[in-house]
């Protein structure tokens, strides 16, 4: 809504630092209290979208992303010994029997359930990972059960549904002339597709874990609720977009002509 109302000053740096900057600080601040840098990343994905659609000079881009270089680094290094461990684990590849008992666990065993699999899964229910050997199997691992249950199509599946839904996203907010329409879609895609694509890359190794759910299917209620009312969102801007009016301005002439 800040950045609809200051749509024709968003030239003028100050218009878009004040107040964006303090709220997106505070927000991120707390975040990060509660050590989820899954979420902070999530966070500072969906702002970033937001204002590239609201119109904001490219050039404007160049401070926060430097800042964010130097930031983030810091803020994982120093914000846990659990966090630092497992991304030092991360790097170096789970080589040691040593991170294979502590810090490796999880994302050994989530690969060798997505391995097991095979082309086509072990059959729906029949996961052996998620009884006690795969922490976290119904909510942070979930698509390592998908990939064992129902194999490398379900799994292809899983992501083909979710691009589909990213497509959709992209459709709305080209079509929409309305600026609030596109940077809340645009966020709301940002949120729902990035948070899917880093639960993915956690669960296949190509990011250390970083405890972000798989949106619509990781348990979690406050998780799908929130979700929901997002798609919800979008929904009803479909529902009221102009395209819409031409064809409910003719049924409403064909309703009139039969009586």
């Amino acid at each position: 809504m800040i950045l609809v109302k200051k749509e024709n000053r968003l030239d003028d740096w100050r218009q878009v630092a004040v107040p964006l900057v303090p709220v997106v600080l505070i927000a991120i601040v707390l975040v990060m209290r509660g050590g989820d840098l899954g979420t902070t990343l999530i966070l500072l994905m969906l702002v970033g979208v937001g204002v590239f659609l609201s119109g904001v000079r490219l050039k404007f881009f160049v401070v926060p992303l430097l800042l964010m270089a130097v930031a983030i680094p810091l803020l994982t290094i120093n914000g846990g010994s659990s966090r630092s461990t497992r991304i030092s684990a991360w790097l170096s590849g789970c080589n040691t029997a040593e991170a294979y008992q502590s810090t490796c666990w999880q994302t050994t065993h989530g690969l060798w359930a997505m391995a097991s699999g095979g082309v086509f899964g072990v059959g729906l229910g029949n996961s052996k990972a998620k009884w006690s050997w795969l922490p976290e199997a119904d909510n942070d691992f979930i698509y390592a059960i998908i990939g064992e249950e129902l194999g490398l199509i379900g799994a292809c599946v899983v992501l083909g549904l979710f691009i589909v839904l990213a497509v959709s996203f992209i459709k709305i907010v080209r079509r929409s002339d309305d600026a609030f329409v596109r940077i809340v879609t645009g966020a709301i895609m940002t949120w729902i597709i990035g948070q899917a694509l880093v639960n993915v890359a956690v669960v296949l190794g190509l990011l250390p874990v970083l405890g972000v759910p798989l949106p619509l299917i990781s348990a979690g209620g406050s998780s799908l609720v929130f979700v929901l009312v997002a798609l919800g969102v979008v929904l009803s801007f479909v529902h009221h977009s102009p395209d819409d009016e031409p064809s409910a301005t003719v049924a409403r002439d064909r309703v009139g002509s039969l009586r």
